[in-house]
């Protein structure tokens, strides 16, 4: 019999980031295929309701109400906790993603309703200290977060399954001692029907519909405003990037409640130094993948990245990358091959990727081609769906 599914995520549609949209897309196919998947989530609004249909599954959003913020992963934790349990006869599976906190409830739900657990980790350095060596590009811990850590990464590792979506983030894993069965690499993936290279002259039409110059190479930048995301490198990189002629266009939400948000100080430093003509500001698009058959170049210059699905994204809309050599970027990125590779917080090194992605275009084509390859070789979500939908489906059998 198909296993029942109920899915813990802190934020979820219609808050954008990488872990909302994995979330949505999971539960959408699980759906499809003959799952009857619920979701858990945190009301980030008044205007929520508690409960509402998305892609025609259910949605139960719990308090305590407030906009995306680093530590509603914590505080929500004990109302996850109690809807997970009042759901008790609705479900044979908890799917815990981006678990840190409400991870914590996951697994001490399962326990408790004798429920299997699988946890995914969507950050670096969640399962065990960055300081322990991980390529992650997630900074080292204090040793008293350490201490304060230590319980909750105890508690995490009761987990029935752990799934991966990056390498650095398996060898934390392994690290643990956790047994091989129990981790397992599935990295996010992308439709590879919406996500596509534009046809001949699309890109045209789609610039002109937007507003976009169709005369001046567009650097797209898609994600969060937000300093990890490397905005503000970006920013500065920008001022010295050798084509004047070129538009920055930034695509993603501020994050006006969180200690990381950068979309005040862009806007700010975008003023200062007189670069209103060379860069562009989107604000968040619930759409995205027009817009990368629009681009010449994807920047993704983040400090740190668990994966980077736009990306992916990127590559299989045949638009050649710069990103950082960070984390899951680099599980599948390789410089000069499929994109362009920089040193993360480095302007300087952005700067020069950038320049030398805008002024070659027998390069740029070369990795549109590579990338393409890389992305439906490895990364078709329906193939990574269907891996997961099978994990779901054995782990009932599988509860330790």
């Amino acid at each position: 019999m198909t296993p029942r599914v109920l899915i813990l995520t802190t934020y979820y549609h219609p808050v954008l980031g990488g872990v909302e949209t994995h979330a949505r897309r999971l539960a959408s196919h699980l759906n499809r295929s003959g799952f009857d998947v619920q979701v858990v989530t945190k009301r980030v609004s008044r205007q929520q309701p508690a409960e509402a249909l998305v892609d025609d599954v259910r949605v139960h959003r719990v308090g305590p109400i407030g906009d995306r913020r680093g530590s509603g992963k914590w505080v929500a934790l004990p109302r996850f906790f109690a809807k997970t349990l009042q759901l008790e006869a609705s479900f044979d599976v908890i799917v815990c993603i981006d678990f840190r906190g409400i991870g914590i409830a996951a697994v001490a739900a399962g326990r408790l309703l004798h429920r299997a657990v699988i946890l995914q980790a969507e950050t670096g350095g969640t399962l065990i200290s960055a300081s322990h060596g991980s390529s992650s590009g997630v900074p080292p811990e204090h040793a008293v977060v350490r201490a304060l850590k230590k319980l909750p990464r105890a508690i995490y590792r009761r987990a029935d399954h752990i799934v991966c979506i990056g390498h650095d983030i398996e060898r934390e894993a392994l690290d643990t001692g956790m047994p091989r069965e129990r981790v397992h690499y599935l990295p996010h993936g992308v439709d590879l029907l919406r996500f596509r290279p534009a046809a001949p002259g699309e890109a045209e039409l789609l610039r002109t519909g937007l507003g976009w110059p169709t005369d001046r190479p567009i650097v797209l930048f898609v994600g969060r405003l937000s300093i990890e995301k490397g905005v503000l490198d970006l920013l500065e990189a920008w001022r010295m990037v050798d084509r004047r002629d070129a538009l920055l266009v930034l695509v993603g939400p501020d994050m006006p409640a969180h200690p990381w948000d950068a979309g005040r100080k862009a806007r700010a430093y975008v003023a200062q130094h007189g670069l209103e003509d060379r860069v562009r500001f989107e604000g968040p698009a619930p759409e995205t993948a027009h817009l990368f058959r629009a681009a010449d170049l994807v920047a993704q210059p983040s400090h740190f990245e668990a994966f980077g699905l736009s990306a992916i994204e990127a590559m299989a809309s045949g638009v050649p990358v710069v990103a950082s050599k960070v984390g899951g970027l680099i599980d599948f990125l390789v410089d000069n091959d499929n994109a362009l590779l920089h040193e993360p917080r480095s302007p300087a090194s952005i700067a020069a990727a950038l320049t030398h992605g805008l002024w070659d275009a027998s390069l740029r084509a070369r990795l549109t081609k590579k990338a393409l390859e890389t992305v439906t070789a490895e990364f078709d979500e329906r193939v990574l769906m269907d891996r997961y939908a099978q994990l779901i489906e054995r782990a009932p059998g599988t509860r330790r």
